[in-house]
């Protein structure tokens, strides 16, 4: 029988991001987690993901250029 959830250190690493981050912004947002072994619900996967992609962590093209 399997555990549900992603290990912090799985979507960290998924995400291109350290453990730490994902559980120093994870405790900013008032979501409490031990240490980068600890299986993230559904949600609160989904708002991590949210989070890393709002910070440009994804963005694979170049900034544009001004005018």
């Amino acid at each position: 029988m399997s555990k549900a959830g992603v290990k912090v250190k799985q979507l960290a690493r998924e995400l291109g991001v350290t453990s730490r981050a994902v559980i120093d912004r994870c405790r900013a947002e008032g979501i409490f987690i031990q240490n980068s072994i600890t299986r993230l619900n559904s949600d609160t996967e989904r708002a991590v993901r949210r989070w890393f992609a709002a910070d440009g962590q994804h963005d694979d093209q170049p900034p544009a250029v001004g005018e």
